[in-house]
């Protein structure tokens, strides 16, 4: 078959495609109207949330992996292990980066994606690991990482993270980049991410500056977006790096994506 056949039939059979179909047949809405829901749906509903047991949608699996913390030095059956959900299949996403970029292209985005959910959740990838997931040969899943790193990412793998931390995630990288006045396609093309991912990270970073306006903490901000903490770190101290007048038009924007009432009062204080 094709490849573009190919992607098309894949593309039908989704879940997203289904609620598409419904919004534009059963609500006759426009193809663009009804993709804007189907955006907001996700940012809302999921965002970039670290998943949770029992709550696994299509496209995710579970697996057994190794501790971020497990020591070195002990035989494999004696190191600490962690249950995870991992996002394997993205659904729309993931095809709009295979139509626009290939298939390599998307098994580059889904190790940054696998990776990145394995250590929110604390776990830790080896590359074997990745390559089983992924259902490719080391030698190929090695070389796509060695070019990742190669473009700045930090792809954080069994025997590699440990002396030199988390480092910076690509969802920040992306983010990063439209601060600096890139466009939508500019940082499609450069990331081989698609746009709407590309939206939805901003509109998750957009909901982590308003509730710090509002006086949020940190940790009530990650509860209450469902993201891990340290991601919710990580968007702080961009926003605090970035915080300066000659970005500021670009940070307004930014956070005119998403609006929240004042959440304070749902949350116990120290005083009084």
């Amino acid at each position: 078959m094709p490849e573009d056949d190919f992607i098309a039939c894949l593309s039908v059979k989704s879940q997203e495609q289904i609620f598409l179909n419904e919004l534009e047949n059963g609500f006759e809405l426009s193809p663009k109207e009804a993709r804007g829901i189907l955006e907001s749906a996700k940012t809302i509903f999921n965002s970039e949330g670290t998943s949770h047991p029992g709550n696994i949608r299509p496209g995710q699996i579970r697996e057994i992996i190794l501790a971020k913390d497990a020591s070195p030095g002990k035989p494999l059956s004696q190191l600490k292990k962690v249950e995870i959900t991992l996002t394997l299949d993205a659904g729309k996403e993931d095809l709009d980066v295979l139509s626009k970029y290939g298939r390599n292209h998307l098994r580059e985005v889904r190790i940054l994606r696998l990776v990145e959910e394995a250590l929110d959740q604390g776990g830790i990838l080896t590359q074997e690991d990745l390559s089983r997931i992924l259902k490719v040969d080391v030698r190929t899943l090695k070389r796509d990482i060695a070019h990742l790193r190669k473009l700045g990412y930090l792809v954080h793998t069994r025997g590699q993270l440990k002396g030199i931390g988390r480092g910076k995630s690509h969802k920040v990288a992306i983010i990063e980049l439209y601060l600096r006045r890139y466009t939508y396609i500019q940082i499609s093309r450069r990331t081989r991410h698609s746009p709407f991912a590309i939206k939805r990270y901003l509109t998750t970073f957009s909901r982590v500056i308003n509730l710090k306006r509002k006086g949020v903490s940190p940790d009530e901000i990650a509860f209450l977006l469902g993201i891990s903490s340290h991601l919710t770190e990580e968007y702080l101290k961009l926003y605090q790096r970035y915080n300066l007048p000659q970005y500021q038009d670009r940070i307004e924007d930014i956070s005119s994506l998403s609006y929240f009432p004042d959440v304070r009062p749902k949350f116990c204080t120290n005083s009084g």
